[in-house]
């Protein structure tokens, strides 16, 4: 490891490689697929009201499709996009009848019919460049009709620096998983490093997964929504279980909420 604390492989910045999530998909299904639930107030306070009860959400970065599920039975007609072929395995399980894309949320090329994408659980912190981040944008963009709204949320640099700096250690369920987090604020990187073991397995053996995200900051995501098109922009913070407006800065976790100029079709 070098001197600075960082990494060897620091040396050569990561990649953001949707593949890398097949090794981490089932036990992630397991123990952390439920938790952009957590977020659907946040939908509902934010964007619920402006939607029809059967416009066409599309959940990108739906990982093992619990809040695609979710938004299919609140009556919405939903898509949901993920690169990692094992995610995808689990979201049919998960969420039957919804329609499953595998993609890449930088180029996925979906035609302009959404009514909104939503984008949860730090899903974007893996997009590990400004330059990538702002071609999933611009894909977001074009995949939306005229008026369409787009929400996300991002892990911010007061999260990082409470959250990812521990070991923790799961047992229940069918899977042994132990992780390691690290923050390196130089470089405004976060490693997250997990040892996945199944239960009762003979052969004994062990998956290594690790996976990158960055703190992108406030200023340089908003600059990449208005070069992608967007208007309208709007950011949250949370204190608690409330929505603050333009509060990211103490906030762990920022919400941006945008939408593609131009009037509504009728229906």
């Amino acid at each position: 490891m070098p001197a600075t604390g960082e990494p060897a492989s620091l040396r050569r910045p990561p990649a953001t490689d949707p593949t890398a999530y097949d090794a981490f998909a089932d036990a992630y299904n397991v123990h952390w697929g439920s938790f952009s639930l957590t977020w659907l107030k946040v939908f509902g306070l934010l964007i619920g009201g402006r939607l029809e009860s059967e416009a066409l959400v599309l959940d990108l970065c739906c990982g093992t499709g619990q809040l695609a599920a979710e938004l299919a039975a609140r009556g919405y007609s939903v898509v949901g996009l993920d690169g990692s072929r094992r995610m995808l395995m689990h979201a049919r399980d998960n969420a039957p009848g919804v329609r499953l894309v595998q993609g890449d949320a930088r180029r996925f090329g979906l035609r302009s019919c959404c009514d909104a994408v939503v984008c949860m659980f730090d899903s974007l912190n893996h997009v590990l460049t400004i330059e990538e981040l702002g071609a999933v944008f611009r894909s977001v963009h074009d995949s939306l009709l005229p008026g369409g709204l787009f929400l996300f949320d991002l892990n911010t640099e007061t999260g990082y620096r409470r959250h990812w700096a521990g070991v923790y250690r799961v047992t229940s369920g069918d899977f042994d998983v132990a992780t390691r987090s690290t923050y390196y604020r130089r470089r405004r990187l976060g490693m997250f490093r997990a040892s996945i073991s199944r239960r009762g397995d003979p052969a004994g053996g062990v998956d290594e997964v690790e996976l990158w995200q960055r703190c992108h900051e406030p200023g340089e995501v908003v600059s990449a929504l208005t070069a992608a098109g967007f208007v309208a922009i709007e950011t949250y913070g949370t204190e608690g279980d409330a929505l603050v407006p333009d509060w990211i800065e103490d906030s762990e976790r920022a919400f941006y909420l945008c939408e593609r100029p131009g009037a509504p079709p009728d229906r």
